[in-house]
């Protein structure tokens, strides 16, 4: 039987079906992906987990991560207009320096 994938984001602290050996059973999720990096909030110590391994592990929610809280992939151009930032986010896809304006 298929496990369904559980929808998680960035700063999600969720409860897994075995407590870590320091005790606590909370766990803040620090990276999404094929796998999922989750941080003990006991000893802080980092784990990762592939995928399917997490969602068999998954047990529920504790906190929700709101849309201000999590952490943005790329910190915004400050001062820079939309065509700006789509023209640095397409530079810095390509690999290419940026170009200073002036």
């Amino acid at each position: 039987m298929a496990v369904p994938i559980t929808p998680v984001k960035l700063g999600d602290v969720v409860k897994l079906k075995k407590p870590h050996p320091c005790g606590t059973n909370e766990w803040e999720i620090v990276r999404v992906g094929a796998d999922i990096g989750l941080k003990c909030r006991g000893c802080d110590r980092r784990v990762m987990l592939v995928r399917s391994e997490f969602d068999r592990r998954f047990r529920g929610f504790i906190e929700r991560a709101s849309a201000e809280t999590a952490e943005p992939s790329e910190p915004p151009l400050e001062g820079a207009d939309s065509a700006t930032r789509e023209a640095a986010t397409d530079e810095a896809l390509r690999g290419e320096p940026p170009v200073s304006a002036g």
